[in-house]
Parts: C-alpha cells; sequence; structure tokens
C-alpha cells in the first residue's frame, strides 16, 4: 500500500526538518520520497507500507518527533486503475 503524509508545521521548526533530512525507515516501511513545499504544507512524505496499522505508527512517531500536524491518504499508481502503463 502507498501513503502521502501531508504536514502542516508547528512547533520544532529548524530542529524537525533535520529529523525529516535524516528520516529512516522502521521495519516494514519503505520511504519512496520526502517532499519539501511552499504552502499549506511544507513537508510531505511518500512511503510504502504493507497494512494500515504499520503506516499509522510511522506516522505517529514522525509526527510525535517533529510536533508536525499529519494528514495521510492512501493513494493508488493511476496505472493500477486505468489498466494503463505509465
Amino acid at each position: 500500500m502507498i501513503f502521502v503524509t501531508s504536514m502542516l508545521p508547528r512547533g520544532k521548526g529548524v530542529s524537525a526538518v533535520k529529523y525529516l533530512k535524516e528520516l529512516k525507515a522502521p521495519k516494514g516501511i519503505k520511504i519512496r520520497d520526502i517532499f519539501f513545499a511552499f504552502g499549506k504544507y511544507d513537508t510531505m512524505i511518500i512511503f510504502e507500507a504493507p497494512d494500515e496499522r504499520t503506516a499509522m505508527n510511522f506516522v505517529m512517531e514522525t509526527g510525535f518527533a517533529t510536533e508536525y500536524i499529519m494528514e495521510t491518504m492512501i493513494v493508488i499508481p493511476a496505472e493500477e486503475i486505468t489498466g494503463k502503463p505509465k
């Protein structure tokens, strides 16, 4: 399963950014990418997890460590819906 977590900054600022730059995937998680952005959310993590529980634990740990407000969605690659490759 693929997840996208959007992160709204609160609290730790520079130390949270440092934490995210050094973020290592815990067991069961594959981090596909981390983006820093302008707008309401300033960070997005795209990751894979085998199930919602594993994803929730990862998001909660990251949220507690950074003090960010997190919003996570399950996403499905377009080719899985359309049947067409990229």
